[in-house]
């Protein structure tokens, strides 16, 4: 296991950069909940050449090493008790964006992340929607 900024990861910083993405297990280390994401490790855009009809095609790196993750919830609990409270683990790297989008999916469903819950009942996972379609609070319980 390597420790690549503040990820643990199986894979080295110049595999990670070399993959597409990667998606993620955030973990509070308190209480155990857990939050499964994606990360893009590059951006790419298409800019306008004068005097040409087709777009330039730029990648620039992202901002991976210091991401934190897309999720309020996630980010308030960070700013609150510190990175130092969660695990931040990367689970896969992947080649292609489609296949970061798909193993995010695959990942969050295995997991049941909107339904999961402790003997307590309360929700294991701080996911509070797959794919931007699929919410916690309109699925059944």
């Amino acid at each position: 296991m390597y420790e690549v900024g503040h990820w643990q990861s199986p894979y080295t910083e110049d595999q990670i950069n070399a993959s597409s993405g990667f998606t993620y297990l955030i973990t509070h280390k308190e209480s155990g909940v857990m939050y499964v994401g994606k990360k893009f490790t590059q951006s790419v855009r298409r800019k306008a050449v004068k005097g040409k009809t087709r777009k330039r095609k730029e990648v620039s790196k992202s901002n991976w090493l210091t991401y934190t993750s897309s999720s309020k919830y996630v980010n308030e609990e960070i700013a609150k008790n510190g990175k130092d409270a969660f695990v931040f683990e990367i689970l896969a790297i992947h080649s292609s964006r489609a296949e970061t989008n798909y193993a995010e999916l695959e990942e969050q469903i295995k997991r049941d992340v909107l339904r999961a819950k402790d003997s307590e009942g309360n929700h294991l996972y701080a996911n509070l929607n797959i794919a931007l379609r699929f919410y916690r609070d309109r699925i059944a319980k």
